[in-house]
């Protein structure tokens, strides 16, 4: 159970062979290990088509069942799965596992030895092989091996795989993803923590001003086996974070960008430029959490190296250090290593959340933002994205969301439009006018968000839309808008709200050429409202009893009662409504779905 008293869901090996499972039903003909891999590969890529392009085929006796290349993050990942029906049963042998590092160290191989394997391969892994070779030998990037399995490795043979990996004259590490590790990253998958951040490197140094940097201070809790580093990080690092892994560093921030017209991150922009000895003054810093964490030295550097790190508190910090930055400034960082255990997340979920409430104090936590990492916010934003939508299911600054969509968006939707349209359709109306917020708190969320069925939001959201503009610049219909939403939705939603009617309703709202079957339905809920207010004038009461109609729409059950004078006294406005609804539903068979 969250903050909020909502219950977190429980994702287990049947929810992952279902993602596989769909990830074969959209790719017709991959085998089980190569949708298996897919899905992996959506967890290193927010990009679909690198993704898929990244398979290699029937290669996977030559260890490689994808090969991806990551320029920003200047990395090369090799990865084979093993996708076994039955969880943590069955053992990886070593020649697998050791040879997918062979396979890694032939990167840095001389032409005639990488020539022999060359030759074996299919001709788009060879190709593949070859850019990856000439990028890590000449533009020196990193090599990340990922061996992932649903079974077991042994503890022998995973220390053996990464002692190989000294061998190789450049960085090569290799990541062994076993059943419980799997789950791991698959819950993270369902929480939209991706695609990860395979690794990031923080130097210890000091910023170049002249002041001095005692190296760490560490900490180790026996009884949590939480690690933790706090040290100085230079700016220009910071800010290099960002330009390396961009917004996926900060998947679990519950809050997004803000922009750099927003008056915290300006001051530090100008600050940074003017006086940048005092920015670790005024600054409160960078907190990252991350699965793994290692200090070791590099190039005679002393680093902090971490892998799937999160930003979960100073993503405006280091979003303004990516942009503006200097050698004289450093900010002061905390890392912090939390162990995992499929068996026991909700251990890791709660210290996470309790260290972003905690570090996030500064400006107010809503319950809307405490909710925008939830699995369901997670899904209606990936499936949306599919279908030509962007929703926004964190606080951000418009240029941010459009500049996270590509610009590309036609509709934008955020996720309190969205439980204001669930909301209005399914709730007492006074439940909506008293506030987007009250719609996230334990009593109503999953009721809004309980399911997954992405024609479920659209239909509601869509019909929202259409009754917000029939009250737009009329001050008494705005007030009344959420109970004719309501009354609406009685009427249409064996129309609109289920089967091929609401894919054509749907499919009508979003391309314009459809003004007949709208036109129907605009005048049907114009009617609705003038029965509503007519229903406010006959029930408001008189002299100073009299209410408003802000005062008269605030009270709780008015469809009930509006529903009684609907039958009984509505007639004229009745008789409407259902001329038109009728029309419009007889209408709405002719739109083509196939256009």
């Amino acid at each position: 159970m969250n903050d909020l008293g909502i219950d977190r869901p429980r994702f287990t090996f049947e929810h992952l062979k279902d993602e596989v499972r769909q990830l074969q039903r959209n790719r017709g003909g991959l085998r089980d290990d190569a949708a298996f891999v897919l899905w992996f590969l959506h967890t290193l890529t927010d990009q679909g088509e690198p993704a898929r392009e990244a398979l290699t085929g029937r290669t996977a006796e030559k260890g490689i069942d994808a090969l991806l290349i990551d320029d920003r993050a200047r990395q090369v990942h090799v990865v084979q799965g093993k996708f076994h029906t039955k969880y943590c049963v069955n053992d990886e042998k070593r020649n697998d596992v050791i040879g997918l590092v062979d396979v890694g160290l032939l990167l840095w191989a001389e032409t005639k030895d990488l020539a022999a394997f060359l030759n074996k391969l299919e001709p788009l892994a060879r190709t593949k092989f070859e850019a990856a070779a000439r990028l890590v030998k000449r533009s020196h990037y990193e090599v990340k091996l990922h061996y992932v399995t649903t079974g077991r490795c042994s503890r022998a043979i995973t220390n053996e795989a990464l002692d190989r990996c000294n061998q190789a004259p450049g960085r090569l590490e290799v990541e062994i993803v076993d059943g419980p590790r799997v789950m791991s990253v698959f819950k993270d998958y369902m929480e939209g923590v991706a695609p990860a951040v395979p690794s990031l490197t923080l130097p210890i140094a000091n910023d170049g001003s002249g002041v001095r940097s005692e190296g760490v201070v560490h900490r180790f809790d026996p009884d949590t086996e939480v690690e933790s580093w706090v040290f100085s990080l230079p700016t220009v690092d910071a800010g290099e974070m960002y330009r390396t892994a961009s917004v996926r560093l900060f998947a679990r921030n519950i809050r997004g960008y803000q922009g750099e017209s927003n008056a915290i991150n300006s001051s530090m922009a100008r600050t940074i430029k003017i006086e940048p000895q005092n920015f670790w003054y005024f600054n409160n810093g960078i907190t990252i959490v991350c699965d793994l964490a290692k200090r070791e030295v590099q190039g005679g550097r002393d680093v902090i190296r971490i892998d799937r790190p999160q930003v979960i508190n100073g993503q405006q910090t280091t979003r303004t250090l990516s942009a503006h930055s200097s050698k004289r400034a450093s900010v002061l960082t905390r890392v912090i290593r939390i162990p995992r255990s499929a068996d026991d997340e909700d251990r890791y979920d709660d210290l996470v959340s309790q260290i972003v409430r905690a570090t996030n104090w500064q400006t107010p936590i809503k319950p809307s933002d405490l909710i925008s990492n939830d699995y369901v916010q997670v899904y209606i934003e990936r499936e949306l994205r599919k279908r030509g939508y962007q929703y926004i299911r964190k606080r951000m600054a418009k240029g941010e969301a459009r500049a996270q969509f590509g610009g590309d968006a036609y509709w934008q939707i955020k996720k309190d439009e969205m439980a204001q349209a669930v909301a209005g359709c399914e709730l007492d109306p006074a439940i909506v006018r008293s506030g987007k917020e009250g719609l996230f708190d334990s009593r109503y969320y999953r009721t809004i968000f309980g399911t997954r069925d992405i024609p479920f939001y659209l239909s509601r959201y869509w019909l929202m839309v259409r009754v917000k503009r029939a009250a737009r610049g009329r001050p008494s219909r705005a007030y009344a808008m959420w109970l004719v939403l309501r009354h609406s939705w009685t009427l249409l939603e064996s129309t609109i709200g289920q089967g091929e009617d609401s894919s054509r309703w749907i499919h009508a709202c979003e391309y314009n050429g459809y003004d007949a079957q709208t036109a129907q339905l605009d005048r049907g809920i114009d009617s609705v409202f003038k029965a509503v207010l007519a229903f406010y004038r006959h029930n408001r009461g008189t002299g100073e009893e009299a209410k408003d109609p802000s005062t008269f729409f605030q009270r709780v059950n008015l469809p009930d009662q509006f529903a009684r004078y609907w039958r009984r006294r509505a007639g004229a406005h009745r008789s409407a409504v259902t001329k038109n609804f009728r029309t419009f539903a007889r209408l709405l068979k002719q739109v083509d779905l196939a256009e």
